[in-house]
């Protein structure tokens, strides 16, 4: 507007005046968020509560500093002296023997062969893979787990079919207390130890551990095989007339052992190799 003489009179009014509002960080009321032009931007410093950009640097500074103390994997060139390093920090044991695994009996079956010269393998395996003793201990015990499940069920086959030829040999040769089930048995035990099979037999799972036929058809195979082949060196009768064996653990007798050694060298020797014994053991 002119005044009376013509000059041009400014003036500021609340209507035109341009307000410059301070957007940095001077201040304890400057606005300095309203500055960030990335939406995200402005929801993580609401979120972190940052009142000031000085209060967003000390915490990225701190976060620095917590990085640089932080544990970082060795690179894949890394030697073996920073993957000792690093295995150390993360609380692997010096050496393996400084693992203390544990066997939890009540989770193995009653008889279960647990193998310490494995456990102390497994001891060098999980050092060398940078184990924490929890985690060596978590695997051992996940290990030895399966080996009990593989353990109870070869047991229950076994057993399964002990009882399965035990029957089926019942119905051809008679019940276990009769003269026919001792004298083929006897002729089964005969074969077995005068052919030298019983390792074999156990090593194929044609005989248990302890001793029993577990294939109906091999037991009654020995039985003929040692009737036909060995039957003259079981003349030794009981007092009952039954053929048996003094040298065998089912019919031991020490006073007809002495005889026979005595009177019949060379039967005894039948007779105690048959019985898986060893003739020298009677000074044969």
């Amino acid at each position: 507007m002119a005044d009376e003489n013509g000059q041009v009179e400014t003036s500021t009014t609340a209507q035109n005046a341009t307000v410059v509002t301070d957007h940095g960080s001077n201040g304890n009321d400057a606005n300095w968020v309203a500055g960030l032009q990335i939406e995200d931007n402005r929801t993580l410093v609401e979120a972190k509560q940052w009142k000031t950009a000085d209060d967003a640097i000390r915490s990225y500074r701190e976060l620095e500093t917590h990085a640089s103390k932080a544990l970082k994997v060795p690179e894949a060139d890394a030697s073996a002296d920073d993957w000792n390093a690093f295995y150390g920090k993360l609380g692997r044991p010096e050496t393996p023997d400084k693992y203390e695994l544990k066997l939890n009996t009540e989770a193995v079956p009653e008889g279960f062969p647990y193998d310490e010269k494995s456990a102390i393998e497994f001891r060098t395996w999980a050092h060398e893979a940078g184990l924490t003793p929890a985690q060596a201990q978590t695997l051992h015990d996940k290990f030895v787990g399966m080996q009990a499940g593989g353990f109870t069920a070869a047991r229950d086959a076994m057993a399964k079919a002990e009882g399965d030829t035990h029957r089926e040999i019942v119905m051809q040769w008679g019940d276990p207390d009769t003269d026919g089930y001792k004298q083929n048995l006897e002729y089964t035990s005969r074969a077995i130890g005068q052919l030298g099979l019983k390792e074999e037999l156990t090593r194929l799972g044609a005989l248990s551990v302890d001793g029993a036929v577990l294939s109906p058809k091999i037991a009654f195979a020995l039985s003929k095989v040692g009737k036909e082949m060995y039957g003259e060196d079981t003349t030794v009768l009981n007092a009952g007339g039954t053929i048996s064996n003094p040298f065998s653990a089912e019919h031991e007798n020490l006073t007809q052992q002495g005889q026979l050694v005595r009177d019949d060298p060379s039967k005894a020797r039948s007779l105690i190799r048959a019985a898986g014994g060893n003739p020298a053991d009677y000074g044969l």
